[in-house]
């Protein structure tokens, strides 16, 4: 059975002052539940943790999990086309002319066809994959937790460059960030607190700009938020600097806002939205001005959030899935599962798909009011 409640209906003001996660009943439901499909078994896991998001296609939806075996299903009701053991997988993966790029845990990108679930080739490296890869005509972009940034030919997985940034002195978060690549250049955030641009075609940086703040004695510093790219502009964020908008070509900072423990970033539009963890789930503008702070306190760690249908949707690991007014913050609807979802959602306008910490994926539609 889905255990469902619906979210708070609060004020504009009440959503920026509120400290902790809204959960009371409001409104018609925006979730409607389509079918469930589980993914992986977890007899032994006490305090399960999922983090792997599906690829959504026309027809069909790609996604692996912890358990090892990665799955082709139908969108439309989740029968099982195929599934292949890949290996743990706690990522989203690139679909891309008929071709899935997946990273693994153990540290490989892997290029499966979509069609039947066969392996094309596989490429390891040395810390795992835990973000999705950038694929182009000719080149396959991703980078590592162990902070490291490869190029490989597309079609045939051989190595072209890396780029590696020296690891910290002190200690550093869980998991790394992204690649973001906009024309001859690669964009990624270290764990030494550094965003980077790197050239497309070489891997030679181009520039680096520090994101590690004001505070020279801050324990973390780490810059794991995948960046953004907005014409000329750079989105990006560090634990202990908070949240930056760079210069594409140069890396100048043009403004900062600074909220510590500052994750996961998203842009529709002209409006950024981010996480903190603890804190809350932000919206700005392209001139990093706050608008409002939805409080996430005590609700566990915020996946990346995800415009989907007119709505803002983010997961928060220790609760559940929610639904707000992008507008004001306002949570519209929360579904709780039990044990958390810790994974980004991926949506389509009408269509959510969501996998929780007990790594069953759900399928909604959304609705529209």
């Amino acid at each position: 059975m889905v255990a469902a409640l619906v979210g708070g209906c609060v004020s504009p003001n009440a959503s920026m002052d509120a400290l902790s996660p809204v959960r009371h009943e409001v409104g018609p439901p925006v979730l409607g539940l389509r079918w469930t499909k589980i993914v992986a078994k977890q007899e032994n896991d006490k305090l399960p943790i999922e983090l792997a998001t599906a690829a959504v296609g026309k027809r069909y939806i790609y996604v692996g999990s912890k358990g090892g075996t990665f799955y082709k299903l139908d969108a439309a009701d989740g029968h099982e086309v195929w599934a292949t053991p890949l290996g743990a997988t706690s990522t989203q993966p690139t679909l891309y002319r008929g071709r899935l790029y997946i990273g693994t845990d153990d540290g490989y990108l892997v290029a499966v066809d979509a069609a039947n679930g066969e392996e094309q080739w596989r490429y390891e490296t040395q810390g795992a994959v835990l973000e999705p890869a950038v694929v182009s005509d000719d080149a396959v972009y991703f980078s590592t937790q162990a902070n490291q940034v490869y190029a490989l030919d597309r079609q045939s997985g051989k190595f072209r460059w890396q780029h590696s940034a020296e690891d910290p002195e002190n200690m550093t978060v869980a998991g790394h960030a992204g690649v973001a690549v906009a024309g001859d250049r690669v964009i990624t955030g270290y764990a030494n607190g550094t965003l980077v641009a790197l050239s497309t075609e070489t891997g030679a940086p181009l520039w680096m700009t520090s994101l590690a703040g004001d505070d020279p004695d801050a324990p973390l510093v780490d810059a794991d938020a995948t960046p953004v790219i907005i014409g000329d502009l750079v989105v990006a964020a560090s634990v202990s600097g908070g949240v930056y908008g760079l210069d594409l070509q140069t890396g100048l900072v043009r403004w900062r806002i600074p909220v510590k423990n500052a994750g996961r970033v998203a842009v529709h539009g002209d409006e950024i939205f981010f996480t903190a963890a603890d804190i809350g789930v932000f919206a700005a503008d392209l001139r990093g001005h706050v608008r409002w702070r939805q409080g996430t306190r005590g609700a566990g760690v915020a996946a990346p959030p995800v415009w989907a249908g007119g709505y803002l949707i983010y997961s928060l690991g220790d609760t559940g899935l929610f639904v707000a007014d992008p507008r004001t913050g306002e949570v519209l609807e929360y579904f709780e599962p039990g044990f958390g979802i810790s994974a980004q959602a991926a949506a389509t306008a009408n269509r959510l798909y969501i996998l929780s910490n007990t790594a069953t994926l759900y399928a909604f539609s959304l609705r529209h009011f």
